[in-house]
């Protein structure tokens, strides 16, 4: 990745986090809340009038915050707000919600799509100008091992190799295909930005960050600058 070479960038934060909890289990807050973290400080990273916003107190972040419409109450991984409005309505200028594929390559990944889409949508119900960002964390390891107490007896399938690398790639253009939002008047349920993350972790041992196709490559809108830049532009147009 291209930046400051001192700046470790979140998807290698987010692989050093699971090789020091390795079983982890991914249903939790704790790795949602790590990725967010190193999100933010990316972010900051990369965008002055961000920073400059944080500094000046007229914006905050809250992880785990309740994002709200006028009849449903959603809550996001990570909000970035305006602490000055009164609320519920139009608080969240950023938001950001992390989803990851871990196995099931096939069912799951089309309920974590849904996900995204449905996550939009209440985003922009909540403020027609907020930016509803997401991650994916799409595991590409034909040997996870799920550490919940259901997923111990499993038999899993097996897979040849060819068939795997197809499934793998299939997932990846699944969500790299999701339109992206460019103004408030477009449909509600496309996401502003979107990051797609390959790792590879058999649940046991250490993880690693894959970087080569089919990952997202550089200026790809699904690469992680792309990501953060399109964030960054669109606050400054918006906010």
């Amino acid at each position: 990745m291209s930046g400051a070479p001192s700046h470790i960038w979140a998807p290698q934060r987010y692989v050093e986090w699971i090789n020091q909890h390795l079983g982890f289990n991914p249903r939790s807050q704790q790795q949602s809340n790590a990725l967010s973290a190193y999100m933010l400080d990316d972010l900051r990273s990369i965008s002055p009038r961000v920073d400059a916003d944080f500094r000046a107190g007229s914006l905050g972040a809250k992880p785990n915050q309740d994002i709200r419409t006028r009849i449903v109450t959603r809550n996001v991984d990570l909000v970035l707000l305006d602490p000055a409005e009164p609320g519920p309505l139009n608080q969240a200028r950023i938001a950001t919600e992390h989803k990851t594929l871990m196995t099931a390559h096939g069912k799951a990944r089309k309920n974590r799509y849904g996900d995204i889409i449905a996550y939009a949508n209440h985003v922009h119900n909540h403020h027609l100008s907020a930016i509803a960002a997401a991650s994916m964390v799409i595991n590409t390891s034909v040997a996870y091992a799920n550490p919940d107490a259901f997923a111990q007896n499993l038999v899993r399938p097996q897979f040849q190799a060819d068939r795997w690398q197809k499934l793998i790639k299939g997932t990846v253009q699944l969500y790299t295909g999701i339109p992206l939002r460019e103004r408030p008047n477009e449909p509600s349920d496309q996401p502003e930005a979107l990051a797609v993350i390959l790792i590879d972790y058999d649940g046991m041992n250490p993880a690693r960050l894959i970087t080569a196709p089919p990952a997202p490559q550089p200026g790809d809108p699904a690469h992680i600058l792309t990501f953060y830049e399109r964030i960054a532009s669109l606050y400054a147009q918006r906010f």
